[in-house]
């Protein structure tokens, strides 16, 4: 990515804690929630974190895990 758009959408969401930034997600109208998606991307790596959507397809919801090598789901 382009690094002064990732500066955009880092400067963005600055304001936004990283549950605030999970609860637009969650609340984002399907594939509406790009640029929260890749701050959210952001924020997670540097601790090592990373995010899925869980629950079925009426309640999908954001859910943040430590992956484990291997892990791809």
């Amino acid at each position: 990515m382009n690094e002064r758009l990732s500066n955009q959408i880092q400067e963005k969401f600055q304001h936004l804690t990283d549950a605030e930034l999970i609860d637009r997600m969650n609340k984002a109208e399907d594939f509406s929630y790009d640029d929260e998606e890749v701050e959210l991307n952001r924020r997670l790596a540097l601790g090592g974190l990373a995010w899925r959507w869980s629950g079925g397809l009426y309640s999908a919801r954001v859910e943040v895990f430590t992956p484990e090598a291997g892990d791809d789901q």
